[in-house]
């Protein structure tokens, strides 16, 4: 668990765990052990801490985390906050000089360590992230950070990287001051980390000593004043007051700022037992902790399926998502090619390529070598015959059945004889597009979401006849990609787009009602969802939502004139000519000088809003969300979810459904189920069988 090597008068501490290195009672206890044996010799003048692992050091394990959030007495968890405060502050005063060897990543405690110590270098690798990432989980630091980074880097930048849990990589994290030194070759990490021991005899944090100042004056100065005073603006503007962890996080830093360290530290840590306790922590930890980290160990996987053999890929069609696509799939590595008709379009998903990797290049957050391998493994061509021996080929063409059907008849002679043939339709049936193809056990759904470079979620859909081994062949490149996989079974809209189409929706409706269009979108981030319903339609697309709902409409042979994207979409697309966004014009305006984007001014002429009364807005609210998990209940009792967990973690990574609620099922739990049924039944008798659970 903990190795020591000597160097002379010095000595190498060793993180090695027997799978990542992590912050537990007995890892702690054993660390702990370590450090005091080492200061207690009187032979050893110095210490280098690293890791013998892939990382440095992550934070709490999975099962300690569990236990945490789950502790019904917030003294349980304020004790194991201050079994690792006292341990990291025993290396930060024990009286010898501390090096943090960082040879990998270094986040939540892991960092927290790394700020103890007294000097910090890093290898130059750009997979290396670092920082304090704990409230992006609902969560905040508990092993010293808000107490020692403001006081290491000024309250600003300090609040900045806290709040938002930023992860910076290692040329990122020297220039804000996270560390102090690079070094580009791993074996020089720790000549390095010796070196500076032996020119550092007596080396003290800054912070310990009684005469030292917190940069840019004491917390209650008047500019410190007027930092926090914007803090919680930006907080409540943000968050709605959905996070009160984040609050909690801000209060530890306002007043164990104003005390002795030590006393901020126990400030910190009863801070960090309250958020622990909160519904919202232990609602966010199961989902985005546990439940994420079940999906990315692929339980779906067919056991008795080897690891898929996949060299290249190919992706038919450059537009917005096929470009995206493309690049991601490079950048795992895959030779990849992309196929389009248009010698445009191939230029354009060029020059997006480049554009992404120069930018990466630029911020240290991908070596010049490697930007120039990932553009190298990237091909662009308008002819079918370079696509020869593919091991898969994505479709990402219009959603249209018929120019789907004559791609994959054009792509199939190209396919090896195992190869995998995908698409990533968000709506339409896998099964039939896999009919359509006539390969339907090597056909599958990989429906990636906008923007795919960024966006972590892929949503694998099972046409009928889709084989064990495409399955688990597609789960391999899943996981090769570093996407979190979530299987569901077919269905028209499958389980992302079904439900998150009925906030859309939802404000469509409310649109059509009269509410005013600002309205709607202010309440639809007050409910928790990250941009409003008519930013959303922008940006998904007018037009491909109307042409989706004409699909439907002509493969089953009805007419949906009262799904709102009807009539809305048809004003919209064939007499207004505002498709959205990437036309420029939509529900909003989107001026070419850069201005931020705006509502059309002219929405009102053609949707009169009405008063709405303030006392209303709590059931506008809840009609967003209450339409999405009624819509969730109605695909978990049809079997399109394999599991209700799946669809929670996918709620949030997909399309951002109140992450504070632990995701669309979890939201029931949230806010008691009697509660929840007694709610959706109010609302199905004054707005429609949508919003029954029954």
């Amino acid at each position: 668990m903990i190795e020591v090597l000597r160097e002379g008068p010095y000595a190498v501490l060793f993180w090695k765990m027997p799978k990542v290195n992590v912050l537990n009672a007995d890892s702690v206890s054993a660390f702990r052990e370590a450090v005091e044996n080492l200061l207690t010799d009187s032979a050893i003048k110095g210490i280098v801490i690293s890791s013998r692992n892939r990382e440095f050091l992550a934070g709490a394990d999975l099962e300690t985390i569990q236990a945490l959030v789950t502790a019904e007495d917030p003294r349980a968890i304020y004790a194991a906050s201050w079994q690792v405060q006292e341990a990291f502050l025993r290396v930060e005063t024990g009286g010898k000089p501390v090096v943090a060897a960082i040879n990998g990543s270094a986040l939540g405690g892991g960092y927290e360590l790394a700020l103890a110590c007294h000097h910090r270098i890093s290898i130059q690798n750009p997979s290396i992230e670092i920082g304090l990432p704990e409230t992006t989980l609902g969560l905040m630091p508990g092993g010293g950070g808000t107490q020692r980074l403001p006081r290491k880097i000024g309250l600003v930048s300090a609040l900045e990287l806290i709040l938002e849990g930023k992860r910076l990589r290692p040329i990122e994290a020297k220039e804000t001051g996270l560390i102090e030194e690079l070094v580009e070759k791993p074996d020089t990490l720790l000549e390095k980390a010796l070196d500076w021991l032996r020119a550092h005899p007596q080396a003290s944090n800054p912070w310990l000593d009684p005469r030292y100042r917190l940069p840019g004056g004491a917390v209650y100065s008047p500019t410190n004043a007027q930092v926090f005073a914007a803090a919680i603006a930006r907080l409540r503007e943000k968050t709605y007051g959905h996070y009160p962890g984040l609050e909690y996080c801000l209060s530890a830093i306002y007043e164990g700022l104003q005390l002795p360290f030590a006393e901020g530290l126990r400030i910190e840590s009863q801070y960090f037992a309250k958020t622990l306790s909160t519904r919202t922590a232990k609602a966010m930890v199961r989902t985005l902790f546990m439940e994420r980290q079940r999906l990315l160990n692929l339980p779906h996987r067919p056991k008795e399926v080897a690891p898929a053999s996949i060299q290249k890929v190919v992706v038919l069609g450059a537009g917005m998502m096929g470009r995206a696509i493309a690049y991601v799939c490079a950048s795992a590595g895959y030779e990849t090619w992309v196929k389009d008709t248009s010698e445009a379009a191939l230029s354009q998903a060029q020059h997006f390529a480049t554009s992404l990797v120069e930018k990466a290049v630029g911020r240290g957050r991908l070596a010049p070598e490697e930007g120039k391998n990932l553009l190298a493994r990237l091909h662009f061509t308008l002819q079918y015959t370079d696509l020869a021996e593919a091991d898969l080929a994505i479709e990402a063409v219009f959603e249209d059945r018929a120019i789907k059907t004559q791609v994959y008849q054009e792509v199939l002679p190209y396919l090896k004889p195992q190869g995998i043939l995908a698409s990533n339709t968000s709506t339409l049936p896998i099964t039939g597009l896999a009919e359509a193809a006539g390969i339907s056990p090597r056909f599958i759904g990989l429906h990636f979401f906008s923007p795919a470079e960024r966006m972590p979620l892929l949503e694998i859909i099972l046409g009928k006849e889709t084989s064990a081994q495409t399955l688990a062949w597609a789960l391999d490149f899943a996981q090769r990609i570093q996407k979190v996989p979530m299987v569901v079974r077919d269905s028209r809209g499958f389980f992302t787009s079904r439900v998150f189409g009925t906030y859309v929706r939802e404000g469509l409706r409310m649109l059509m009602e009269g509410v005013p269009p600002a309205l709607i979108e202010n309440l639809g981030r007050q409910a928790g969802m990250p941009v409003g319903p008519l930013a959303l339609a922008d940006e998904v697309s007018i037009s491909l939502m109307y042409s989706i709902l004409r699909q439907t409409e002509a493969d089953l042979g009805i007419s949906l004139h009262e799904d709102p994207v009807s009539p809305i979409g048809k004003l919209f697309v064939e007499e207004l000519h505002r498709p959205g966004r990437k036309a420029g014009a939509g529900f909003y305006e989107y001026p070419s000088d850069g201005r931020r984007k705006y509502l059309w001014p002219d929405l009102s002429k053609f949707f009169p809003p009405r008063p709405i009364s303030q006392e209303v807005y709590p059931e506008l609210k809840d009609r967003f969300l209450y339409v999405q998990v009624a819509e969730a209940l109605r695909t978990l009792r049809e079997g399109v979810l394999l599991e209700q967990a799946d669809g929670d973690v996918g709620s949030i990574l997909g399309w951002g459904f109140a992450p504070f609620t632990g995701g669309v099922f979890h939201f029931i739990s949230w806010v008691g189920e009697a509660t929840f049924r007694r709610r959706a039944q109010e609302l199905a008798e004054k707005y429609g069988p949508r919003f029954s659970v029954v």
